[in-house]
């Protein structure tokens, strides 16, 4: 059975790509509420101008997501969705989208159970440039050693009070995208900024050899922003704003284009006071 066979008429080449984005990375489990739901999910958000579409391949214990992400997670994996489902979605949204930065997240076990060196070489081949990995460290050797001639770099996951010396050893290694918590908490909490934020996104900005500090640098704070409101505070410390759990629960509730318009207006007027 193909899982995409409702969407594949629809994977072609896009040539009216939202000019203007959003600094938002918006999160999104693919297979719920089925796969193909989820890629016109997908479509809906590219549409609506994110900067960077996230890409969470299910799994059914997933520890740093909140109670809206594991339902979701549960109702994909329930669905039979598997880790090549998902890379085949990707390859469509790729096709249509050719310009969408995409960002791929999945839980360790997924990917080991797949194999981890196949697995980020697929995600080169697919175009794919950052993957997130909760539970994984960064800097173990056998990441260093899998990722050594892959232009694919993972995205160090890390909490306010990550200590100068660990991110002096991340800058120094040239990871170039920060995944930065907002608070101590799982995803879908009450939404607050650590009051260390702003000092720890100082020193990654700052930090690491000048020589190899990657032009491209950037921060994206997540877990618990829901409101425009909280996504413009966000956004005026961070490079991204990352949504995940908001987004599903609009897309439950039949508001999803309601909410992302939201977004954008708050995100203009945002600039214009700017």
């Amino acid at each position: 059975m193909n899982r995409l066979e409702h969407f594949e008429p629809n994977f072609r080449k896009v040539d009216n790509f939202p000019k203007v984005k959003l600094p938002v990375m918006a999160h999104l489990v693919l297979g719920y509420p089925n796969l193909a739901e989820s890629l016109r999910t997908a479509e809906t958000y590219i549409r609506a101008g994110v900067q960077v579409l996230e890409l969470q391949i299910p799994f059914s214990h997933p520890t740093a997501d909140g109670p809206i992400i594991t339902a979701a997670c549960r109702e994909a994996v329930r669905e039979g969705v598997t880790v090549r489902d998902c890379m085949e979605a990707i390859r469509g949204l790729r096709e249509q989208f050719p310009e969408q930065e995409i960002v791929v997240m999945s839980y360790l076990n997924r990917i080991y159970s797949f194999g981890f060196q196949k697995f980020v070489e697929e995600m080169e081949g697919l175009g794919v440039r950052h993957l997130i990995v909760p539970d994984l460290p960064v800097d173990l050797s056998f990441v260093i050693e899998s990722l050594r001639h892959l232009s694919l770099k993972l995205v160090p996951v890390l909490a306010a009070n990550v200590s100068d010396a660990r991110l002096e050893k991340l800058l120094e290694m040239g990871f170039d995208f920060f995944y930065l918590m907002s608070d101590f908490k799982i995803t879908g909490s009450a939404f607050g900024l650590h009051p260390r934020l702003r000092t720890v996104i100082d020193k990654i900005k700052s930090g690491g050899d000048f020589e190899s500090r990657p032009d491209s640098l950037r921060v994206g704070i997540g877990f618990g922003i829901s409101t425009p409101e909280q996504v413009r505070l966000v956004a005026e410390e961070a490079d991204l704003t990352i949504i995940g759990s908001a987004l599903i629960q609009a897309q439950r509730d039949g508001r999803l284009e309601a909410y992302l318009e939201k977004l954008k207006i708050a995100f203009m007027a945002a600039t214009e006071c700017a």
